[in-house]
């Protein structure tokens, strides 16, 4: 075999590896729903068409159908400290679930 032939199998069995680890990779947004509940329900409405007690404050499902919202701008968003928000250490697992259940609040196209 040569070494042109070897780094193209091992090139491709590192594409299938890395491609069979990205879908093992799961969210729960009903775990998602339940941490929310627990750390974000004192300030925002956590449910589909849910207010928040203090109007100034989005909702979840308001947040979740702004155009912008996505799951990298989510990530991005829970990982950064806010002054009008207390400041949140989640670990991977947290903010995945946590951003998988509001994106589910989003509307359908």
């Amino acid at each position: 075999m040569s070494i042109r032939s070897r780094i193209g199998t091992t090139a491709g069995i590192v594409l299938v590896v890395a491609t069979a680890g990205a879908g093992e990779a799961r969210t729960d947004a009903a775990r998602g729903q339940a941490l929310a509940k627990q750390w974000c329900s004192q300030c925002h409405g956590m449910g589909p068409n849910e207010s928040s007690l203090t109007p100034k404050i989005p909702s979840f499902s308001e947040i979740a159908a702004e155009p912008s919202v996505t799951e990298p701008s989510l990530r991005v968003f829970l990982r950064t400290s806010h002054s009008t928000m207390p400041n949140l250490i989640l670990n991977q697992g947290d903010t995945d679930d946590i951003v998988s259940y509001i994106l589910s609040l989003k509307p359908a196209r």
